[in-house]
Parts: C-alpha cells; structure tokens; sequence
C-alpha cells in the first residue's frame, strides 16, 4: 500500500484525536482529554471529509484563474 493511500481505521483516528488533545490542549483540557478529542474527531469524520472539500482555492469552485491579478511589485 503507497503512503499517500493509507487509510486509517476509526479506532487509530480516535486514539490520534486523543494524543493531540492531550499533546496540545490546555491544561484543563488535558484533565479531560476525552470531550476535545471528540470534537477533532467530528471535525475529521464529518467536516473533513473529501466530499466537502473544495476543488481549487477558489470560492466557487471554478478552474479559471483571476482575470486582474494583483502584484505586490509594480512593474514598470
């Protein structure tokens, strides 16, 4: 299996959303990890998901790129 397939089954993402509670959560956060490594793990599962996510940057979704870009630079 490629490393860009691997899928992870639900208990290690669980246990992933545990370890990064606990890792970066605050220290009441870290008293009860459970509650904010739910919340990673809706996050992941639910808002994550690839249905969801957009196709390109754009707002709407469309391939085209800006008709007027913007340069920090002035040119000329």
């Amino acid at each position: 299996m490629d490393n860009e397939e691997e899928i992870f089954n639900p208990l290690e993402i669980r246990l992933e959303c545990l370890r990064m509670a606990v890792e970066f959560g605050t220290q009441r956060d870290v008293l009860n990890p459970v509650e904010l490594a739910d919340k990673y793990y809706s996050w992941v599962v639910d808002e994550g998901s690839v249905e969801k996510r957009p196709q390109d940057h754009r707002k709407d979704d469309s391939p085209k790129s800006a008709q007027k870009t913007r340069s920090v630079r002035s040119v000329g």
